[in-house]
């Protein structure tokens, strides 16, 4: 979704040891500049996609097929992976380090934000039952085991010790594992997501066509005996398919469900707000509608920036800056464009202030992070060294810097696949969308478990 900063990534795995008295904690080098908008090269004015029935053969179907005409880089018989924002390796292995390997835990940001997050992770443990457990690299760890890794490392950062003797500390009594990616190259990639706010209207107007959802009453999440590789799905005609694509549903698959909670005018704006998983309806009043995410379709995600840019259209830019390409199209061609992605979310009305994660808890901006839960587990304490971008204002330039904080695992996110990929929470608010959105680096992440 962003463009490459420079930096290493490699990604540990810290388990603390036994401890009965501990000392305590105080408090992204070159990079690639992001670009603005590019103005496109070759324009597309046209999009051929072919019919899908919604009981579409999920084994041969993977989502709609949308070949930009005229595109050079792609063709009808190579569609599978093609939209992908970026190419991450797999996993090649995980296998214990030296602690030596750990950088200074210099936190960028405050204590008190740190000892939110921690306290919100250790929550979440709290209400699961004893036997809840979690794998890593073949290690199982039950929740009694993580309940004490948050209250262990809780009070190390309430004591406001040197950042050198808190490496110190965890150098002695915490195990450190290593995720390789199957390159070699050792690298994980880093980028960034905020909770969105986009205008929109309580009412269908002539503009504001298209709806945020609810969740259809015949949508549930996957069965396990059903053994299929999508997170979501319905019943039709006995047999457990994908739901409406986005294509299917721009043609008014859900029409007459009584599902909408809010209208559109740009199905480029929705997607933002679901490739968020949360965001702020804001209408002309000024009032607003909170949203959180109940569901998806089931499809994979393509993206649509990676098509642009593969067909010629566009360049590099932020994300921030593609939407903003993206509603400058007439809201016909927008919508064929958005087609591209046949992934759909679906929302819920909330009213708790903040985004809500995947595991049930308020987001801490700048802290939680979202991962692939079958690489690294919910509820994982951590450490974050990589680069970011700094926002200096409406008008100036981004900046860049490195950083390093403590974070947790927090949420997921159908783009975060891999071991190599997570992805942090800015929070809300301009500088939330401009960093974000331009947040693209590799870096280095660390993740504590008690043993």
């Amino acid at each position: 979704m962003r463009l490459l900063v420079l930096s290493f990534f490699t990604f540990f795995i810290l388990v603390a040891t036994d401890v009965s008295a501990m000392p305590s904690f105080v408090n992204k080098d070159t990079a690639t500049e992001f670009s603005t908008v590019i103005p496109h090269k070759t324009e597309l004015t046209d999009i051929r996609i072919p019919a899908v029935s919604p009981a579409s053969d999920e084994e041969t179907f993977s989502g709609i097929s949308v070949i930009p005409e005229g595109c050079p880089k792609l063709t009808d018989s190579d569609t599978a992976g093609i939209f992908q924002d970026t190419e991450i390796p797999a996993v090649r292995e995980v296998s214990q380090m030296n602690a030596d390997v750990l950088p200074l835990p210099e936190d960028d940001l405050s204590r008190e934000s740190l000892l939110t997050s921690l306290n919100t992770t250790l929550e979440y443990w709290n209400a699961r039952p004893d036997y809840a457990k979690i794998t890593i690299a073949g290690d199982t760890y039950k929740a009694p085991q993580m309940r004490k890794t948050l209250k262990l490392l809780i009070s190390l950062i309430e004591k406001n010790m040197p950042v050198v003797e808190l490496k110190k500390a965890i150098e002695k009594n915490f195990t450190i594992y290593r995720a390789s990616a199957d390159d070699g190259s050792g690298k994980t990639t880093l980028t960034g997501y905020y909770e969105a706010e986009i205008p929109a209207s309580r009412v269908k107007t002539a503009k504001h066509i298209f709806p945020v959802y609810a969740r259809p009453a015949d949508l549930i999440k996957t069965p396990a005996e059903e053994k299929k590789d999508f997170d979501y799905g319905h019943y039709v005609n006995g047999r457990f398919i994908r739901h409406y694509s986005t294509q299917e549903i721009h043609n008014g698959a859900l029409d007459g469900e009584k599902l909408e909670i809010a209208w559109s005018e740009h199905p480029a704006q929705l997607m933002l707000l679901q490739i968020q998983g949360s965001g702020i309806l804001r209408y002309e009043d000024g009032s607003f509608t909170r949203v959180g995410f109940a569901g998806a379709n089931g499809h994979p995600f393509r993206s649509v920036q990676r098509a642009l840019m593969d067909c010629g259209e566009i360049q590099s830019m932020s994300f921030k800056n593609f939407i903003s390409y993206l509603v400058k199209q007439p809201q016909s061609r927008e919508a064929r464009l958005i087609e591209i992605n046949p992934r759909f979310i679906f929302f819920t009305i909330r009213t708790e202030p903040g985004a809500t994660g995947a595991i049930g808890k308020t987001l801490t901006p700048g802290r939680s992070i979202a991962v692939d839960p079958k690489y690294i587990p919910y509820g994982l304490p951590g450490l974050v060294k990589s680069r970011r971008p700094v926002y200096n204002g409406e008008n100036a330039p981004l900046t860049f810097k490195n950083f390093t904080r403590f974070i947790n695992s927090h949420d997921t996110g159908s783009a975060i696949r891999g071991p190599g990929r997570l992805d942090l929470f800015w929070g809300a608010g301009k500088a939330a969308e401009a960093e974000s959105s331009a947040m693209k680096a590799t870096g280095e992440l660390y993740l504590f478990v008690a043993k």
